[in-house]
């Protein structure tokens, strides 16, 4: 039976918009520190009233913990005059942060430090070339790319309040200003986070060139194998070769060695470039600017220019919502996974492992051991991966110990405070929320709605990415969540169902993006929809119906 004692004392929830299905070993050993560390230092930079968003990892499944500035810490309680302090201090930053605009400080150093260097760090380490390390080199590369991930873990969330605060703070000042319900103001901000779209500023090189080379927009769209389909590509077109190399360590979806790179899917590559060759990037902004003029005129006039100056802010940052995450961890992850499964090529080489992809159901302890003759066996790896697999098909508690209390009324705090904690409690919720179970009756499924309208089709129940590469035109997919690899294939989907998230996770960014509907965090559309299905999406209610 499994043990789902919580991490520590009060009550956990589990994200399951970022990591619904048991994680490998590796990433209990490198997450946790980072993310905390991360989230404590930008709390306290903001004035925010809690110490941390805390993780823990169960079972491979990952759990958070609002934690309070005032919780006791390795001395022992704070006194009241250690608390009226720092909740002073706090107060003070709050304001400050408001005044000074300070999210704007943490994107000047985002463009001109981080995302610089983590791009040159991450091409530098991908660039390697295992063939020429000998099994101490290797050892050391793998203490490298592991000591980077956890930096880059870090990284992603020092940078989450200049994410979130100022999308967070639009949507509800314009919800007061307006009448109208804070979820959809997110709606003004589509097309304005290019990374998030169909061609992002790292592609655009590489499209203007294929769409000047008849030859080369043929091998985006032929048949025959994508492998030698890309590299025909990448040696027809030097940018097409450069633009891989920049990211063909990246992820394609979630945050665990597991998932696959994007290198390891030159169907999606080509996929991406095929999408892009016809896409008008404009479309979502143009959207994006009706929606916004046409809230504006419902905006009392003496606080129009307050609107414009909230709706500046939030979409100026709003691309460092995914910029965070694609050019942080993402890209470290999988430089991970590649020297995992380097580790394991030279273990079934040597005839110690069955098979190399046993090596990411190592911890790091274990597969640095494994690459001087040591470590666990077949059997063990492989037992460990049934696990995992396991516990990923029946699924985590969403919550572990008490139920959560109510969040104290924002309301009862100082004007500053509540207008921070309020802005990054509703847009912590519209990310990691979803329903608190299950409903609808027989034939219908209800979830959040994420993106407006109206749409049937066929679903497409998507559990794997050769089941994304099925995908027929018009379908409607049917997931447990989106990442990054859904991009490829936008062309091809008429709306979106998901299990997890709420109305700012990725399915719903994407469909808004792409002006399709979608209804997310169902908790159960997977178990109830198969492919085949006809299903009538409703994206402005949340519901599905299973109409024959």
């Amino acid at each position: 039976m499994t043990d789902w004692t919580a991490p520590a004392p009060g009550p956990w929830q589990q994200d399951s918009a970022h990591t619904p299905v048991s994680q490998a070993a590796s990433m209990a050993d490198i997450y946790p520190a980072g993310f905390n560390r991360g989230f404590s230092e930008t709390f306290a930079r903001y004035g925010v009233l809690l110490d941390r968003l805390a993780m823990a990892t169960v079972n491979g499944f990952t759990y958070h913990q609002p934690q309070p500035f005032d919780m006791p810490g390795p001395d022992g309680p704070l006194s009241e005059e250690q608390i009226g302090a720092e909740f002073g201090r706090r107060l003070e930053l709050a304001a400050m942060v408001f005044e000074t605009k300070l999210w704007r400080q943490d994107l000047e150093q985002w463009d001109n430090e981080a995302k610089p260097n983590s791009i040159d760090r991450h091409r530098s380490l991908g660039d390697v070339d295992f063939a020429a390390l000998d099994n101490e080199q290797l050892a050391d590369h793998v203490r490298r790319v592991v000591e980077n991930t956890s930096e880059m873990v870090y990284q992603h969330h020092r940078f989450n309040m200049a994410a979130m605060l100022p999308v967070g703070d639009f949507a509800l000042q314009a919800s007061g200003m307006t009448g109208r319900p804070p979820e959809p103001m997110l709606a003004a901000l589509d097309g304005y986070s290019p990374v998030s779209g169909i061609m992002p500023d790292d592609m655009r090189a590489a499209i203007d060139k294929i769409r000047s080379n008849p030859a080369a927009v043929e091998l985006c769209a032929g048949d025959g194998d994508p492998q030698d389909r890309l590299m025909s590509l990448r040696a027809l077109v030097p940018e097409v070769d450069d633009y891989v190399r920049s990211v063909g360590f990246r992820l394609v979806d979630g945050f665990d060695v597991t998932n696959p790179t994007v290198a390891e899917c030159p169907d999606l590559i080509l996929g991406k470039f095929f999408v892009a060759l016809d896409a008008t990037p404009g479309d979502a902004r143009a959207r994006a600017d009706q929606f916004a003029a046409e809230l504006r005129t419902e905006v009392p006039h003496e606080q129009q220019v307050i609107f414009d100056e909230l709706l500046h802010e939030a979409r100026t940052m709003y691309r460092l919502r995914d910029e965070r995450g694609l050019y942080s961890d993402m890209s470290a992850i999988g430089l991970v996974r590649w020297a995992l499964l380097e580790v394991g090529r030279r273990a079934e080489s040597d005839g110690r492992l069955e098979d190399a992809d046993l090596a990411l159901d190592a911890n790091i302890d274990e597969a640095i051991a494994m690459i001087g003759g040591g470590g666990p066996s077949t059997e063990v790896l492989s037992q460990r991966r049934a696990r995992r697999l396991e516990l990923t098909s029946e699924g985590a508690p969403r919550f572990l110990g008490p139920p959560p209390p109510a969040p104290p009324p924002a309301d009862q705090l100082p004007a500053p405070l509540a207008r921070l904690m309020s802005a990054i409690g509703f847009l912590i919720e519209g990310i990691l929320g979803q329903m608190d179970a299950p409903a609808g009756e027989d034939g219908v499924v209800i979830g959040i709605p994420a993106s407006a309208g109206t749409t049937e089709g066929t679903a497409r129940l998507i559990l794997s990415t050769e089941d994304l590469m099925a995908l027929e035109p018009g379908e409607i997919v049917v997931a447990p969540t989106t990442g990054e690899a859904f991009n490829a294939m936008l062309h091809l989907i008429g709306g979106i169902v998901t299990d997890h998230g709420s109305f700012a996770c990725h399915a719903g960014i994407i469909a808004r993006e792409m002006g399709f509907p979608a209804v997310v965090g169902t908790i159960d559309a997977t178990s109830r929809i198969a492919s085949g299905d006809i299903l009538k999406l409703d994206g402005s209610t949340g519901e599905v119906h299973i109409i024959g």
